[in-house]
């Protein structure tokens, strides 16, 4: 099992309602195990397993919940 951490950045990211649905719609995806997510810098840190999902898929769950990454 490796663990990666990943510093996204996402501009939709605004207020705190935005870094609650980050925070909720990652936390629950396996593999995944911590998310913080900054309105200010609109930075998302994501902590995941690699062997159980993807960056891409990350960056994909993030559009989906309407925050997509840039880059």
């Amino acid at each position: 099992m490796s663990k990666t951490i990943a510093k996204l950045v996402s501009p939709d990211i605004s207020c705190m309602h935005c870094v609650m649905t980050v925070k909720n719609g990652l936390g629950h995806v396996d593999g995944v195990d911590s998310v913080e997510a900054n309105a200010e810098t609109k930075e998302v840190t994501v902590e995941f397993e690699d062997d159980k999902i993807s960056l891409d898929d990350i960056k994909a769950k993030l559009a989906e919940l309407g925050y997509p990454a840039q880059g």
